[in-house]
């Protein structure tokens, strides 16, 4: 009896570590720009070097050092795996990657997996890294190079456990988790390199051999979430997106986790056939409203993903930005003078706001869903009168703003009109990883031209038996 309880004890035990681990959790955070605080001395956001530069900001540069520690603090106890794809710092000062290490090393220390990869913020090379002195002066601030960057961030994507990237960019492989692999694609420089697209993909077939998991991480947006931004932000996906897609596709890639654009937005592509795509799960900046970050759960079997979005949300926050946003649109549309200089200036503050509006709807994601038709629906009516009035009508054209793009926000469609993108619920979504299961009840023969099979543990199966196998990095049912 004694040993039956004893047995039982330990089934227990089992059965509640299993329980415990049977599921991964993963917090993606993106464009948190932090800006150490000594980069603003007491008395210089009173400066006009300070205010000028400020003005043209959609970010919550001074509250960013806070949101990032909220963050952490957040996911603490949460996760058991921490994302950043890029933009960690303000323009790549040092002070400020310091900070962030800091603060991700609180992380390490309590047990979590954290890796990074860098923005096209975090190395200095868009410039603005400036130090705003309470005089009213500036001075550049020293930046963290890329040639520095692998080695800063040890122990966070970098250094033991990972692979980087033979061809010199700061892309890696790593495994978090036995059985999930994670490719940190390095975009910084606004597109991949054809020689690392192609080290990564060969990293990711050897992974599906092997029968692991891959997913991918990467700054830039791979697909364009609205029909058109790249008229409003060149740099709106990464630059060579149809080949990245396509590699990353054949390589047996599912999910790709991505930043850069300040919105949370989820859709869906492929290349020849629908069911054979790839998800691009784009999580917006933790100081741009409304302050997202993600948590995904990934099943004990590592074929399910569900994805679910927090948001910090600050008191105020959406007001400042829409304030923020049409001020912009106003000085954008002012300055082609030229050709709206006939136009009161009435029109263009409308269009200015009609413009807010859009973006914050879509900031919030699932634009068209219940929860949005208010807002949405007077959206578009503002919209449809708009396009009725001549002079309203003229001023969208000089804007770049078309029905496409307005549609495709309205709508929640990546790529309003087209038949090849499709969009998906933005912030709660359950999606499969599974690369499916082909039966095949006849082999062929060794002479004849076949694509190798492998065991799941990653071996030529050179003696096949039923079973499971992987062929072409899918799973495959040996029935005789």
């Amino acid at each position: 009896m004694r040993k039956l309880t004893i047995s039982l004890m330990m089934l227990c035990m089992v059965s509640i570590h299993s329980t415990s681990r049977a599921q991964t959790t993963i917090a993606v955070v993106s464009d948190p720009h932090v800006m150490a605080s000594g980069l603003l001395e007491s008395g210089a956001d009173t400066q006009s070097a300070w205010t000028s530069y400020y003005a043209g900001q959609r970010k919550m540069l001074p509250e960013s050092a806070g949101l990032f520690t909220q963050f952490v603090d957040a996911v603490k106890s949460s996760a058991d795996i921490v994302l950043v794809t890029g933009d960690l710092t303000k323009d790549g000062e040092q002070a400020s990657h310091e900070f962030v290490r800091t603060k991700l090393a609180t992380l390490t220390a309590a047990g979590k997996k954290v890796f990074v990869i860098p923005g096209n913020h975090d190395l200095g090379e868009e410039g603005n890294h400036t130090k705003f002195k309470a005089d009213g002066t500036t001075e550049n601030a020293p930046v963290l190079s890329a040639s520095k960057f692998a080695a800063f961030y040890d122990g966070f994507g970098y250094g033991t456990g990972s692979t980087v990237d033979e061809n010199g960019s700061l892309s890696y492989v790593a495994e978090p988790v036995e059985g999930l692999v994670l490719l940190g694609i390095d975009s910084h420089t606004g597109s991949v390199p054809s020689a690392t697209l192609t080290w990564l993909c060969n990293q990711a077939n050897t992974a599906n051999v092997q029968g692991k998991q891959v997913i991918a991480m990467m700054h830039h947006p791979l697909i364009e979430h609205i029909k058109g931004a790249s008229n409003f932000i060149a740099t709106y996906t990464v630059g060579n997106p149809t080949a990245v897609r396509d590699a990353l596709i054949n390589a047996g890639v599912k999910v790709i986790l991505t930043g850069h654009f300040h919105t949370s937005d989820i859709a869906y592509d492929w290349n020849d056939d629908e069911a054979n795509g790839i998800y691009d799960i784009n999580t917006g900046s933790l100081i741009s409203y409304p302050c997202d970050y993600r948590m995904l759960t990934l099943s004990q079997d590592m074929q399910t993903l569900d994805v679910a979005t927090s948001s910090l949300n600050p008191a105020g926050c959406e007001e400042w930005l829409h304030d923020r946003l049409v001020s912009i649109a106003k000085d954008k549309m002012n300055a082609k003078a030229g050709a709206l200089a006939s136009y009161a200036a009435t029109y263009i503050n409308d269009l200015a706001v009609f413009a807010a509006d859009l973006f914050i709807l879509h900031a919030k994601g699932d634009e068209n869903s219940t929860a949005n038709k208010t807002e949405r629906d007077d959206i578009e009516s503002t919209y449809t009168r708009y396009k009725a009035n001549s002079i309203y009508n003229a001023v969208l054209g000089y804007g770049n703003i078309s029905d496409a793009s307005v549609y495709s926000v309205l709508d929640n469609k990546s790529n309003y009109g087209d038949t090849h993108e499709r969009q998906t619920a933005d912030r709660t979504l359950t999606l499969s990883l599974s690369h499916g299961e082909t039966d095949i009840n006849t082999i062929a023969t060794e002479n004849e031209n076949r694509q190798t099979i492998y065991t799941l543990q990653g071996t030529k199966a050179d003696h096949l038996h039923r079973g499971l196998y992987i062929q072409n990095g899918k799973k495959i049912i040996m029935k005789k």
